[in-house]
């Protein structure tokens, strides 16, 4: 008699994190729209002069610059690529994050690297473990420093913080990776080959211009009944960002997304319609860019040459 097959216990709680990640960013999503006006949409998209939001399309691709240097940066050991290659690259993986599921878009990574770098599936993952990490720290010594109302006792102990990761010397990083200690020992396949402090900058380059363009659209479009104040502004973008980084969510971050930008931005419960309706509208616009321009590269890029796997260690990556 045969056996009834089991779904493994492992899959069976992943598929429940999708289903509950979509469910709660669908909720939110729901609840918000309910108290969207949408002429108030219409009304604010119209205020905005089109140069402004050129400018704002502008600034939003330059974190693509930045992620795309970044990429360079990450990957130079095993193959030097040009700046569009790298664009693609990052724009197509993002993509890929903002329309599937939980992040599931992640695992394109992998088959990203070994078309373009011949990363092997062992160094595509630890890669982009390495850049969420790096992003998560960014973002959150960002947060720090810039949101209002905290101690300048914390702020400081955050510059300290980013300044020993950025000013730190390389060759310091190299003589600790030369270590023998069980510590060490766990570090060193993440930390090897990285021990140039551009990633980093390029990082807080990407995410000083993200939070830059949505601090302005959201202090600009929101209605002036709202008296929403710069600093209430920057709260919203900074807390709609540090909402991405949540991996329970709805489709392309909507309704998480502007949940927190509402709840950390000071703005009466009264008028969370009317705001949700402004987040709403930046939400979009920045979705519309990354999309588009994922669009227009994925068409009319070309890949390079199909880059080989190599097992080895090349030359150049040893401390």
């Amino acid at each position: 008699m045969a056996e009834a097959s089991s779904t493994p216990p492992h899959r069976s709680r992943r598929a429940l994190k999708v289903l509950l990640g979509w469910l709660v960013g669908v909720a939110l999503l729901v609840l918000l729209l309910r108290q969207v006006h949408w002429p108030d949409v219409h009304g604010m998209a119209q205020a905005m002069p089109w140069w402004g939001w050129a400018l704002a399309a502008l600034l939003w691709s330059g974190s693509f610059v930045c992620r795309a240097a970044r990429m360079r940066e990450e990957w130079r050991w095993k193959r030097a690529v040009g700046w569009s290659v790298a664009m693609r690259l990052v724009l197509l993986h993002n993509a890929a994050v903002l329309l599937l599921p939980m992040r599931s878009g992640e695992l394109g990574y992998p088959w990203l690297v070994k078309r373009v770098f011949g990363g092997n599936w062992h160094e595509s993952l630890r890669s982009l473990m390495w850049l969420r990490i790096q992003d998560a720290v960014v973002l959150g010594a960002l947060a720090c420093l810039l949101w209002p109302g905290l101690p300048l006792w914390w702020r400081a102990l955050c510059l300290l913080g980013l300044a020993g990761v950025f000013f730190t010397p390389q060759r310091f990083w190299r003589w600790l990776l030369t270590r023998r200690h069980p510590l060490v020992n766990r570090l060193r396949p993440w930390m090897h080959r990285r021990a140039s402090a551009g990633g980093w900058w390029w990082s807080l380059g990407n995410w000083c211009l993200k939070i830059a363009v949505v601090m302005a659209l959201l202090h600009t479009l929101t209605p002036a009944a709202l008296e929403l104040a710069w600093a209430g502004a920057l709260r919203g973008a900074l807390g709609g960002e540090l909402a991405a980084l949540i991996p329970v969510q709805g489709p392309a971050g909507l309704g998480t997304y502007e949940a927190a930008v509402w709840s950390v931005s000071g703005v009466a419960r009264e008028h969370a319609g009317l705001l949700a309706a402004t987040a709403l509208l930046v939400h979009g616009f920045c979705l519309l860019v990354s999309l588009g321009l994922a669009l227009v590269w994925g068409l009319l890029g070309r890949w390079p040459a199909q880059a080989v796997a190599q097992s080895r260690v090349h030359p150049s990556s040893m401390p």
